[in-house]
């Protein structure tokens, strides 16, 4: 195995070198900031919307401040997460943070410091019960005050937003989010298209026509095939087109998948070698057995029918579905099939483009195919 440090990535937020392309989506998002618009952006987790959007922010070298929901449970978790992710976006002493709300909060709740192992300090606010609404308020608006007493233009990441749905803030949000105008720029990111949807563009929403929504879509597979062959040029390894096609054909293009295989791939190579059959094949299985656990899991969460129609639209290629030769081979008549699709839909597991269905993440179909069907 080569030592040399590998130039894929996956995981987490891709940065510098690591990062391919999205040129086009980047300026526009660094444009509507600079607008003063707020943005929409949803795609399947996986999808490369997180490091798209921190890497904009980057470029336009402006405050930040970024809070994933995902695992907010509560008003009070909301609350102190956002308060934890102004006092880090403020990079000052913990010191100075403190003097700092004291000054700018009309309300006095304590604030609590605490740090990791590394010394990095996390912030939280204690209140009662009756201070929840008011506390909420203040410090949502203390990028609005910031922004009126400074030329800075704050920015809000919300990333993971679907999940505001089951907190019930919705309404509170929007209200205090609609008083701030073009003074702070918000980002929406969202991994549930279904929930998503449903949160800006349902007449019934509060969050309905309050933002630009900005689709993004795969990344080209040529601009994929030269930065794979650079990745592996650059370091001394070789990779054939015909190698880089079979991770395009499996990953979709999705870019955590395509850089993990392209990771595991180019770590099974010895210095100066090239990709052969069997280390493409080794890879492939390797990352199947890493990410099973995950894709038996959302495979046991579907109902029986869902099971079966899932596996009729990956037979059918997600197309004519409802021919009588495709559901007799399933046991499956159109009202059935058609519940348990629905189904799939609002779970995010399949959606649909023009008349043709397909799955939303492309190494759980691979998987499918490999080992259940």
């Amino acid at each position: 195995m080569s030592s040399t440090k590998t130039p894929f990535y996956y995981g987490g937020v891709a940065e510098e070198n690591y990062f391919c392309n999205r040129v086009e989506e980047i300026e526009v998002v660094k444009k509507d900031i600079n607008n003063g618009l707020n943005i929409l952006i949803y795609a399947p987790r996986r999808f490369g919307k997180t490091s798209l959007v921190l890497k904009a922010l980057k470029e336009l070298n402006n405050r930040y401040i970024f809070i994933d929901l995902m695992g907010i449970t509560d008003e009070i978790e909301f609350i102190n997460a956002y308060f934890n992710a102004i006092s880090i976006s403020l990079e000052t002493t913990t010191e100075k943070t403190v003097r700092y709300f004291k000054k700018v909060l009309k309300i006095r709740p304590n604030i609590n410091i605490t740090f990791d192992m590394e010394g990095s300090p996390s912030y939280s606010l204690s209140f009662t019960k009756n201070e929840k609404g008011k506390v909420l308020e203040e410090i949502m608006n203390i990028p609005f005050e910031h922004a009126k007493h400074s030329k800075e233009k704050p920015i809000v990441v919300l990333d993971e937003f679907q999940e505001v749905s089951k907190l019930n803030l919705e309404e509170k949000l929007r209200s205090l989010i609609q008083l701030h105008g073009n003074k702070v720029s918000y980002i929406f990111l969202g991994s549930k298209k279904s929930i998503m949807q449903k949160l800006f563009f349902n007449k019934n929403s509060a969050f309905y026509k309050s933002v630009k929504h900005l689709p993004i879509k795969g990344i080209a597979s040529s601009e994929w095939s030269s930065f794979i062959k650079k990745g592996f040029k650059n370091n001394g390894k070789k990779i054939n087109d015909e190698f880089i096609k079979i991770i395009l054909s499996i990953s979709k293009g999705f870019p955590y998948y395509t850089q993990q295989i392209a990771y595991e791939l180019y770590n099974s190579c010895e210095p100066a070698s090239a990709v052969d059959d069997i280390k493409m094949k080794e890879t492939l299985r390797s990352v199947l057995d890493r990410e099973e656990d995950l894709f038996l899991q959302e495979w046991e969460n579907l109902s029986i029918n869902q099971r079966k129609a899932l596996k009729l639209i990956i037979t059918a290629n997600g197309e004519n579905l409802y021919e009588g030769k495709i559901m007799d081979q399933f046991n499956m008549n159109s009202s059935i099939l058609k519940k348990a699709v629905e189904g799939l839909v609002n779970k995010d597991v399949i959606d649909k483009s023009g008349k043709r269905y397909y799955m939303q993440d492309p190494m759980f179909e691979y998987y499918l195919h490999e080992r259940l069907l």
